[in-house]
């Protein structure tokens, strides 16, 4: 008998470095590709932490970190700049074709056979020079974001119409923005980490427990001794500063623990508005209590998930700097409404559509 040849599939992961969101999105994917296609072959170009991405996927992947795009810049989680993000993005698209020459090379030398991307515009012409399919993974890209910001014949804007218009195809989880410069869209299943069952719960110290995550950027600033008011409450906070009240616990995350193994064990999460943590308060059904991100283009999008169709409560940027909580988490708990009912596992989805274009 004569064993077919196992050839080994190929897989560059283009990765936004802009917060942990996009990584969020792309990690359960590459996990669900390798069940899949056990034989496949990861070059991951993102430029987060390498431990962050360990973390996130569980194993090892060619890793190649400098950035694959601007995203936008943040003054701190809840607050973008975006007169330097302008200026960022337009420094950055002044050497694009440099750039995708340099990403051709790379792909061409790791014999490249499927490149996905969430979200850099480097991805897909770099795809369509090498005759591979190029497909897209996002719940937003960066033509979307700017256009809210630039007039609409904006250099910047054409340049990254010109790139993503060569996407192949683009899987959009809910919670999404509209995005129409991508000729060929398709809506699949929310995609979500979900607790590994391994995580002890925490030491219940009151009887009530938050846990305050602020992910890939800098955590906003508050006045975390103003805490210790609301003695009913346990805050569980990555981080959190020796001297912090009694009723606040540091916790640490890496590759054996992540903010969704804390979450069966919360009763709220404090938070931004944000695709990744967002989209794991929903498979866990756990309460949000939301802090404003006005700048963001993004935001009202998901201010009208969280509004609708989550249990949830929001607070303005004043309140949560001065640690005035109080009404946000109570108000999430006695929230009526309900998670919608998640009807298939969106990462699945996306790995058995993205191997579908091979054949394609």
């Amino acid at each position: 008998m004569h064993l077919a040849a196992v050839i080994a599939v190929n897989i560059t992961v283009y990765i936004s470095g802009h917060g942990f969101g996009h990584l969020a999105q792309m990690a359960p994917v590459m996990k669900h590709l390798r069940e899949q296609q056990p034989d496949c072959r990861f070059l991951v170009r993102c430029a987060l932490d390498r431990h962050e991405i360990g973390a996130r996927l569980g194993f090892d992947v060619e890793l190649e970190q400098s950035p694959v795009d601007v995203g936008v810049v943040q003054k701190n989680a809840i607050e973008e700049d975006r007169e330097a993000s302008i200026i960022g993005i337009r420094t950055w698209l002044d050497s694009v074709d440099d750039q995708i020459k340099r990403e051709i090379d790379l792909l061409a030398s790791f014999r490249t056979d499927l490149v996905i991307s969430d979200i850099s515009p480097l991805a897909f012409p770099a795809a369509r020079a090498l005759g591979v399919p190029g497909v897209g993974l996002a719940t937003l890209d960066w033509f979307t974001i700017y256009a809210h910001w630039l007039a609409a014949d904006d250099a910047v804007l054409e340049k990254l119409t010109h790139a993503y218009s060569q996407c192949d195809l683009l899987l959009t989880p809910p919670m999404a923005m509209d995005m129409p410069v991508f000729p060929v869209r398709r809506q699949i299943p929310l995609i979500a980490a979900y607790p590994s069952g391994k995580t002890c719960p925490p030491e219940k110290k009151r009887s009530k427990t938050a846990l305050v995550i602020f992910g890939g950027s800098n955590q906003p600033a508050f006045d975390v001794q103003a805490l210790a008011a609301m003695d009913d409450w346990q805050f569980l906070m990555p981080l959190a500063p020796t001297d912090a009240p009694d009723n606040v616990t540091s916790v640490s995350f890496g590759r054996d623990l992540k903010a969704v193994d804390l979450m069966p064990f919360v009763d709220v999460v404090v938070c931004k508005p944000g695709y990744g943590i967002l989209a794991e308060c929903w498979a866990t059904a756990t309460p949000i209590a939301w802090v404003e991100r006005p700048d963001f283009p993004e935001y009202p999008m998901l201010k009208g998930w969280l509004q609708n169709g989550f249990p949830s409560c929001g607070m303005n940027r004043s309140d949560f700097s001065r640690s005035l909580w109080l009404p946000a988490l109570e108000g999430a708990l006695a929230c009526r409404r309900q998670f919608p009912q998640i009807s298939a596992d969106g990462a699945q989805v996306a790995a058995t559509e993205i191997l579908a274009c091979l054949n394609g």
